[in-house]
Parts: C-alpha cells; sequence; structure tokens
C-alpha cells in the first residue's frame, strides 16, 4: 500500500463508513466463559473463568476474556489488558460513559471506597 492510499483509507470518513458497514457482533446474554488451557509436566490443565457482571442491575454485554498469563481484556477496549475483572469495568464505564446512565459523578465516587469489594460465603449463610 502506498502511503497516499495509506492516507486515504485513514481518512476519518473512509475509516467511518467503513466500520459502520461492518456487521454488529452478537450481544452476549448470560455468564461470560472464558477457557483457559496449559500442559505442566505432562498434565493438561483447563481453566474456565466465567463472569456474570451487572452495572447498576443491568447485564454487561461487553465479553471478558482472561488470557493465559491471568490478564483480563474486553474486546470494546482491545489495546488494554488489566489485572482484575473490576479494573476492565472501570475502564469501560470511564471509557464509555454513555452506555452507563445513572452512575455519580467522580467526585461522589469516594463513598463507594468504603463498599466491599467482594464477598465470601461459607454456604452455611442461607439464601442463594
Amino acid at each position: 500500500m502506498t502511503p497516499e492510499e495509506l492516507a486515504a483509507a485513514a481518512d476519518p470518513a473512509t475509516l467511518g463508513n467503513y466500520l459502520s458497514a461492518l456487521p454488529e457482533p452478537p450481544h452476549h446474554h448470560g455468564p461470560l466463559t472464558s477457557v483457559r488451557h496449559d500442559v505442566f509436566q505432562g498434565h493438561h490443565i483447563m481453566i474456565r473463568t466465567t463472569y456474570e457482571v451487572t452495572v447498576d442491575g443491568a447485564p454487561l454485554t461487553a465479553p471478558l476474556v482472561v488470557s493465559d498469563d491471568g490478564q483480563v481484556h474486553s474486546h470494546a477496549l482491545p489495546t488494554y489488558e488489566f489485572l482484575s475483572a473490576t479494573d476492565t469495568i472501570r475502564a469501560l464505564i470511564g471509557n464509555f460513559p454513555d452506555d452507563f446512565p445513572g452512575g455519580v459523578r467522580p467526585a461522589d465516587d469516594d463513598h463507594d471506597r468504603n463498599l466491599p469489594h467482594h464477598v465470601h460465603r461459607t454456604g452455611d449463610e442461607g439464601g442463594s
């Protein structure tokens, strides 16, 4: 490809028209599952990680994928990798705020720091 052809293809209008003509990927409903495989000392290891994520009560439709080294990423942010699913969701909210209406303003986030980030259950508590 010549530099002129590359510049023409990268023109925002040309690129936008190309991208808008692509079929929309299917939305995922229900838990998001990522499967990783490894072989160690002759043993086949399979790790299936399932995320069921909601934001403000609405299911997250962006798939989360866990790489073999444990990094989490989302196809919605293809050039990012995160150390946790929580960091991934925060980046999705920060980069696509219009897709997450009704949240608190950044200045109001301080009170959320007192909320538990996860809950451990023993199975003896009852409920679901």
